[in-house]
């Protein structure tokens, strides 16, 4: 078969399972191409698995379309109309909530999907009811997407003089890496390296006070930039801690691979998270907007050492929960139905 799959402004983590997608379809001998415009690193990667990819959908092209992502509506109209045979496979909250025009377009597309896999249950329940009203349910599947094995590695035992603490995402709007530095600053009694992992290009999104902070320490708030698969996994089994700052989220799988790693973590206080993370049991939460509730949070877990070790366990065996080899074989043979 021969499938598109749209990573049209997408986020990191969103294109990272859209990569993977396209290997697990190469290694059973489908064509795929790719819909997006790719730093040079995705790319790369594209290349490497033997795929391409392209700036416009023609019909005749392909056998079956996945979108991989919710953004740009102009450019996933173009796909269900062009390609009659969709999953879709992943979704963006944000960009569903935040739709400013009629939503008769998600609406079709949804019901014209062959299937439809949900990452979160919460979400299919709450956010897309209006999306999915008449959408047979036999076609809508709920399967988070689990931790990759490597994911499980012990941590490498690493001496240092400091407590390191990472978030992820591009640094820009709704992931607010803003109130994670503002919170660094109220904890300058800590030894603490701030590692931000994902692109760094809209640092001047955060606000001139913000941008002056991180320019004036670059050693103590790092721009790690976009990493992926096991580059990604590496960084986050060096840290000691994982924050995720985000205002609207639809499901972060940095946040489930850090639970793997067994890292401690703090999750903002939002819909998203209240499904599978418990605020003392497998997390610490705090109300989003608030980086003096997150400086306060973040002492916490630096100044209890049994209570590191308690929420990293948890943490870990929820992340047991969840499978990536089971949602991306569901995925893979939910597409190969489209050709049967």
């Amino acid at each position: 078969m021969r499938i598109l799959i749209t990573l049209v402004g997408a986020q990191a983590e969103a294109v990272s399972r859209g990569v993977e997608l396209g290997r697990q379809l190469r290694a059973r001998s489908h064509t795929v191409s790719f819909l997006g415009a790719f730093p040079e690193l995705v790319l790369g990667a594209i290349r490497d698995m033997g795929a391409e990819a392209v700036s416009q959908v023609i019909a005749e092209q392909f056998d079956g379309a996945v979108i991989a992502s919710m953004a740009a509506p102009d450019r996933m109209s173009q796909v269900a109309r062009k390609v009659k045979s969709v999953v879709i496979a992943q979704e963006s909250l944000l960009d569903l909530m935040s739709l400013k025009g009629d939503i008769a377009h998600w609406v079709g597309l949804f019901r014209s999907a062959a299937r439809v896999v949900f990452l979160s249950q919460r979400q299919q329940e709450k956010v897309f009811a209006p999306f999915i009203s008449g959408v047979d349910s036999a076609r809508i599947m709920v399967l988070p997407c689990g931790p990759a094995k490597a994911a499980f590695e012990a941590k490498p035992r690493v001496e240092k003089d400091f407590f390191s603490i990472a978030t992820s995402g591009p640094v820009v709007q709704h992931r607010r890496q803003q109130d994670l530095i503002a919170a660094g600053e109220r904890l300058r009694d800590f030894s603490l390296v701030f590692t931000l992992m994902g692109d760094a290009s809209a640092l001047a999104s955060l606000g001139d006070s913000t941008q002056k902070v991180v320019e004036r320490h670059p050693a103590r708030y790092i721009l790690a930039g976009p990493r992926w698969g096991s580059g990604a996994l590496t960084l986050l089994r060096e840290q000691d801690m994982y924050v995720h700052t985000a205002a609207d989220e639809a499901w972060s799988q940095a946040v489930v691979d850090s639970a793997a790693a067994g890292i401690p973590l703090v999750l903002s206080d939002i819909e998203a998270f209240s499904e599978h993370w418990i605020h003392g049991v497998n997390c610490l939460k705090f109300p989003i907007n608030r980086p003096d509730f997150l400086a306060s949070t973040i002492r916490m877990v630096l100044q209890d050492d049994a209570l590191r070790t308690s929420l990293s366990q948890a943490a870990q065996q929820t992340a047991r929960r969840f499978s990536a080899e089971r949602y991306f074989d569901t995925v893979v043979r939910s597409i190969e139905a489209l050709g049967a």
